[in-house]
């Protein structure tokens, strides 16, 4: 196996970073510009509505169904990401990009945090740390 083959997790990561950077970026200039919280995400789910099937049909030739084990957590997980956006785009209506964006995205943090305690991952003191100053970066982005 190829070392890009191996990593290809980290390259996908680092692509989505880029994105979701540039995607709050954008919510926040959006605001800016008097955009509607609500109406922003209407729109903003048009468009991964369209290509979101679109990306499946070119990478695996067909829209797959969820999967049976996998239907609660996707509805789950698309109501808590609904009200996390609703909250972070209102959030951006009122407050710093650069406040806000940092503290919604303390969830990585409380992501890393679950999946030790409730998937079994492996604990290393080097993934302790590196939420420790996740948290300790918002903490000082936010002051």
């Amino acid at each position: 196996m190829s070392c890009m083959t191996e990593r290809a997790d980290v390259l996908l990561a680092m692509v989505a970073f880029v994105c979701i950077g540039v995607t709050d970026f954008l919510r926040k200039k959006g605001s800016v510009e008097g955009a509607n919280p609500l109406g922003y995400l209407l729109l903003e789910t048009v468009v991964m509505l369209a290509i979101i099937p679109v990306a499946a049909l070119l990478l695996g030739g067909r829209i797959p169904p969820p999967g049976p084990g996998s239907i609660p957590y996707a509805l789950m997980s698309g109501a808590t990401i609904a009200v996390a956006l609703i909250a972070l785009m209102t959030g951006l209506s009122v407050g710093e990009g650069s406040v806000v964006i940092p503290i919604s995205r303390l969830g990585l943090a409380l992501a890393t945090v679950l999946s030790l305690l409730l998937l079994n991952e492996t604990f290393t003191w080097t993934k302790a740390l590196g939420v420790l100053l996740a948290v300790a970066a918002v903490f000082l982005l936010s002051r």
